[in-house]
């Protein structure tokens, strides 16, 4: 599914469009023209809550009635589960008018390389 960027996507300004395509349950890859993307469905892994600006959410076109998706870029590496998501600036998309972009948090527990380990070990001691 081609997504217009409407917030640009931080040292990739000049994607103006990008396909967003399901891998699985959690995981998605994020296409443009020049840079590809991993992400994740942070709601998987955490309890995740934040708030945007009124510009941010007009620019999104975002209201209770439109359906979105919230992810977040995924750094991959060896081995996986020393991979890291990127909490700190969540992808929010617009599925209904596939429009997209990147918010960045300025507040918050959230931080800019969590590592995969974190949560896998978290859920295993539940």
């Amino acid at each position: 599914m081609k997504f217009e960027v409407v917030l640009p996507v931080l040292g990739f300004e000049d994607e103006k469009e990008f396909e967003l395509e399901e891998v699985s349950d959690i995981f998605y890859k994020l296409k443009g023209k020049r840079v590809n993307f991993t992400l994740i469905d942070p709601f998987a892994l955490r309890d995740y809550d934040f708030e945007i600006s009124d510009e941010e959410s007009e620019k999104l076109k975002l209201d209770e009635n439109k359906k979105f998706l919230v992810l977040n870029i995924v750094t991959l590496n060896e081995p996986f589960l020393e991979s890291t998501v990127n909490f700190a600036a969540p992808l929010i998309f617009n599925m209904d008018d596939k429009v997209m972009g990147q918010v960045i948090l300025d507040k918050g527990p959230y931080g800019l390389a969590e590592p995969l380990k974190n949560f896998v070990k978290a859920k295993n001691e539940n």
